[in-house]
């Protein structure tokens, strides 16, 4: 198995489906296939309401997490259905990790559920997580210890 792993960045994802989804990214490369690793996932709603007694509307944005009832942190999101990514600015990256509490907070699944039936994944995260740091170890370009 080749996996070619880069470095980790806040970003907003621009998904074929219109969403767009803040989170941090690491891109991934398996077996010649590309796509990224998210990590809390989050899009951002925007409400307005038109108070007419004062001829105003008034806006919010209103953070969720873009997979509302999954119990894990991380999702993995394919190339090819990604349209646009861009890599948050200082400001960009607070925003998230505020919104990120409130996205949480906000959450139905307030917990972590551990589950060995019907998970959503081919492996579990923690054989993969040692399958990774294997192929860390055995790369020719670490140092050894």
């Amino acid at each position: 198995m080749t996996t070619l792993m880069f470095d980790n960045f806040h970003a907003t994802i621009k998904l074929i489906t219109g969403e767009e989804v803040l989170a941090r990214v690491l891109p991934t490369q398996e077996k010649g296939n590309d796509f990224f690793v998210l990590n809390n996932p989050i899009i951002i709603a925007e409400e307005t309401h038109i108070n007419a007694e004062k001829g105003v509307a008034i806006s919010g944005m209103i953070p969720k997490k873009w997979l509302m009832f999954a119990n894990d942190d991380t999702t993995i999101v394919n190339k090819t259905h990604v349209v646009s990514m861009s890599e948050l600015d200082k400001f960009g990256i607070d925003f998230y990790k505020k919104a990120l509490i409130a996205a949480k907070a906000a959450s139905p699944i307030k917990r972590k559920v551990e589950s060995k039936n019907n998970s959503g994944y081919i492996g579990m995260i923690n054989s993969f997580r040692d399958d990774l740091e294997d192929i860390f170890k055995g790369s020719y370009d670490v140092p050894e210890a």
